[in-house]
């Protein structure tokens, strides 16, 4: 069963002790562009790029590149985060993308803000189709094709 339960506003995520990011809930629009950033790795212009390289090397530098684009939409304001200095700084994408090198917090933002977003388009209705394009429980209304 398909859920609507989307968060219809900003909400705060504790990533690592004494950091805490509020957060959009994930678009369609921040959906699309996060997949134009998937899809310029996946697909660069340069084919033997694609050809040479490691495929699970392309399936990370993918997944980095969703991660980073969902969160420069996403993260609207965030406590416990500073420069070299500990001097506050505000959110920026370039901040965003220095924030998500810390293993630690772009482990946390994956596993609370974008998985779940991906799982909420990913549940199927409860009378999904079969491989074969039929529901399991209908019978056919159509013979065949032959």
């Amino acid at each position: 069963m398909l859920k609507l339960d989307r968060q219809s506003g900003p909400f705060w995520l504790d990533l690592v002790p004494g950091v805490r990011v509020e957060v959009e809930p994930v678009s369609v629009a921040s959906m699309l562009i996060a997949r134009e950033a998937v899809a310029a790795i996946l697909a660069p212009g340069d084919e033997a790029e694609v050809d040479d390289a490691d495929p699970r090397e392309v399936n990370a530098r993918a997944s980095v590149a969703l991660v980073r684009a969902l969160c420069r939409r996403g993260i609207r304001q965030w406590e416990g985060v500073g420069d070299a200095d500990g001097n506050p700084v505000a959110v920026s994408p370039e901040t965003v993308d220095m924030l998500l090198d810390v293993w630690p917090v772009y482990d946390a933002l994956d596993g609370l803000y974008v998985t779940p977003a991906l799982r909420r388009g990913a549940e199927k209705n409860a009378s999904a189709s079969s491989l074969a394009g039929i529901s399991a429980a209908a019978p056919r209304t159509a013979p065949p094709a032959a």
